[in-house]
C-alpha cells in the first residue's frame, strides 16, 4: 500500500506513516489467512496498536505543524479527531463481536480509504506539495460538493482532471450500486447522498490495496463510505466560513427512495466508473 510519493520529505513522519501501512498490510493478510488459529489474536494486536500509534503519530504531526506555523492546522487537527474517534468505535465493535469478519473487514476499509487519502493529499499539504485552499474558495454548497468530489476521486484513482467529466444537473437514469447519505449540520443544514457505481468501487478498491475485488463486501462498502465521508468532510469545511458552521453526520447507507433525495447535484464519469452526488439544503 506504501508509495514512495507518499514521502513528506520529513524523516519522523514518513516512517511513522510507513509503520502504519505496514500494520494496515499485516491486517489486510490476516484477513486473507482468516482460518488461521490465532485470527483473533492477531486482529486484536493489529487494533491495539493501531489505536495507540494512531493517536501518539497525530500527536507528533500537529507539533511538527505547529513549530512550522502551519496556517490550516486546525482544520487537520479536526480530521486527525475524526478519525481516532472512527477507530475508538470499530474497536468497541470488533471487540464486542469478537473479531467476526464481516466487521473486520469494514473496519479495513474505512482504515485504507481513510489512511491513503489523507497521507496523499491531506498530509502533503503540510509542506507545500499540494496547494491548501481553506474556506475561502466557498461559494455555493454544491460547487463545494463538486470540487471536493472531483479533487478526491484524482487523488484516489491516479486521474487528472481533464479524465473527469462532471454533468448537471445529475443523469435521472443512473443508479448507483452502492450507496450513502450523509446529514449537513450547523448554520447549514441538510443531506447529501452519495452514490458509486460498482466498477467505480472496484477501482478505489484496487487503487488503496492494490487488488482486484470481484465481490463488493464489508472492506468495499466501508471504503466507499469513508470516501463519501472524506468528500463531505472537506466540503463542510470550505464551507464552514464567513461566520457560517457546517458539520457532517456518519455516512449511513440509504434506505429511501430517490424521489425523496431532491434532484440538486452532479454526475461525474471516469474511465472507472461513474458517481452521483445530490444535495437537499434547508
Amino acid at each position: 500500500m506504501w508509495k514512495e510519493e507518499y514521502r513528506l520529505g520529513v524523516e519522523t513522519i514518513d516512517r511513522q506513516h510507513m509503520q502504519l501501512f505496514e500494520m494496515v498490510d499485516d491486517l489486510l493478510a490476516v484477513i486473507d489467512d482468516c482460518e488461521r488459529a490465532d485470527f483473533k489474536e492477531k486482529c486484536a494486536g493489529a487494533v491495539s496498536f493501531l489505536c495507540d500509534y494512531t493517536v501518539r503519530h497525530f500527536q507528533f504531526e500537529e507539533e511538527y505543524q505547529k513549530s512550522i506555523g502551519y496556517k490550516d492546522i486546525e482544520a487537520h487537527k479536526l480530521q486527525h479527531k475524526r478519525f481516532i474517534i472512527t477507530v475508538g468505535s470499530f474497536a468497541k465493535r470488533m471487540a464486542d463481536s469478537e473479531y467476526d469478519m464481516k466487521t473486520v473487514k469494514a473496519f479495513s476499509g474505512s482504515l485504507v480509504a481513510w489512511l491513503n487519502y489523507h497521507v496523499a493529499e491531506t498530509d502533503q499539504k503540510i509542506v507545500g506539495k499540494k496547494p491548501s485552499r481553506g474556506g475561502e474558495s466557498l461559494v455555493t454548497c454544491l460547487e463545494s460538493f463538486s470540487d471536493s468530489a472531483s479533487g478526491v476521486i484524482m487523488t484516489m484513482l491516479g486521474l487528472s482532471r481533464d479524465e473527469i467529466t462532471k454533468t448537471m444537473p445529475p443523469k435521472r437514469s443512473f443508479k448507483g450500486d452502492i450507496t450513502f447519505e450523509i446529514g449537513l449540520t450547523g448554520d447549514i443544514a441538510g443531506k447529501a447522498v452519495f452514490a458509486y457505481s460498482a466498477d467505480f468501487a472496484r477501482s478505489v478498491i484496487k487503487s488503496l490495496i492494490s487488488r482486484d475485488m470481484d465481490e463488493l463486501d464489508e472492506i468495499a462498502h466501508s471504503a466507499m463510505a469513508e470516501t463519501s465521508n472524506i468528500i463531505g468532510g472537506k466540503s463542510a469545511v470550505m464551507m464552514s466560513c464567513g461566520g457560517k458552521t457546517c458539520d457532517i453526520t456518519t455516512p449511513s447507507v440509504v434506505s429511501n427512495s430517490r424521489e425523496e433525495w431532491g434532484m440538486e447535484g452532479f454526475h461525474l464519469r471516469t474511465s472507472r466508473g461513474d458517481m452521483q452526488v445530490l444535495l437537499a439544503v434547508e
